[in-house]
């Protein structure tokens, strides 16, 4: 009987720790999601003329990620620092100008 718990208690762990884990995006996942609402977002805000380059994103610790946002504005090239906060449903994203 113990050993059918402790196995029992094993699986429930390994299922809380996939649907714990399933939640969140990877970093890169993170970053296609934070591209797609910055895309979004400019689109809404009405404006245009914006291509994103690339988008760089690293986790710094907790919920904290930093990027670099590199655009292409009317064929000029920008650089930007971009500061996310994600934890593991919320997304929040602001370019550090």
């Amino acid at each position: 009987m113990k050993k059918i718990i402790k196995n029992l208690s094993k699986g429930v762990f390994i299922l809380m720790l996939f649907f714990a884990t399933s939640c969140s995006l990877s970093t890169n996942e993170l970053a296609e999601e934070v591209k797609v609402s910055m895309n979004e977002t400019w689109e809404k805000e009405g404006i245009t003329g914006i291509k994103i380059e690339s988008f760089l994103l690293a986790h710094k610790g907790g919920n904290e990620y930093s990027g670099i946002l590199e655009t292409n504005e009317e064929g000029e090239k920008f650089k930007y620092t971009v500061k996310v906060i994600y934890d593991g449903e919320n997304m929040q994203w602001e370019i550090i100008e």
